[in-house]
């Protein structure tokens, strides 16, 4: 009962528990090509995808998600996955040079117990715990889900501004001219 109350107050992506169950990685059957795991993850469709079916199928216009591997886990680029959900409180990871956070709870780090220096949900130790309170984003949707009154805001989807702000932000944001402007010559003697 507590749990539908709480799905129904909280705002989420229909994508993301899909998401968060999907298993990537493997090849693609109607690519059968070189290089052809499904490493990508549509989210209008809810199906996961090859860089083929990007490319030339029924992807190509569609909102899509790169999914990494990172310590046998799969993991997003912050960057991508923050444009479309709240991630603040999730703990992120450097994988090839960018940030990412983790789908599910990685296998490293193990279960602690001491709760100030752990994730909410799972116990897993994290690396900052000034900064974080998940080690995922299914942590950090659990927590959502579970949170006992309706006080605090839902935090899984991404506020969008009103267009009142908007508005106002575009006409006091100065024009930038990446030239310098008048050359200055030396003079000649």
């Amino acid at each position: 009962m507590v749990e539908q109350m709480a799905q129904r107050r909280v705002h989420k992506p229909r994508w993301l528990e899909p998401i968060l169950k999907k298993t990537f990685f493997d090849s693609c059957v109607a690519h059968p090509m070189h290089k052809n795991e499904r490493n990508k993850y549509c989210m209008t469709c809810n199906k996961s995808a090859c860089q083929y079916c990007v490319s030339h199928g029924i992807h190509r216009c569609h909102k899509m998600l790169s999914i990494f591997k990172h310590v046998y886990k799969y993991v997003v680029a912050l960057a991508a996955v923050e444009k479309h959900i709240d991630c603040s409180h999730i703990q992120t990871y450097t994988c090839n040079k960018r940030l990412v956070i983790a789908l599910n709870p990685l296998p490293h780090g193990s279960l602690e117990s001491n709760t100030d220096l752990s994730c909410e949900t799972c116990g897993r130790r994290l690396n900052d715990p000034r900064l974080y309170r998940y080690c995922s984003i299914s942590c950090k949707v659990k927590a959502v889900l579970r949170k006992p009154d309706d006080s605090l805001p839902p935090f899984i989807t991404k506020q969008r501004p009103s267009k009142g702000k908007k508005e106002k932000a575009s006409v006091l944001r100065k024009p930038i001219n990446k030239r310098k402007g008048t050359p200055r010559r030396a003079p000649f003697f």
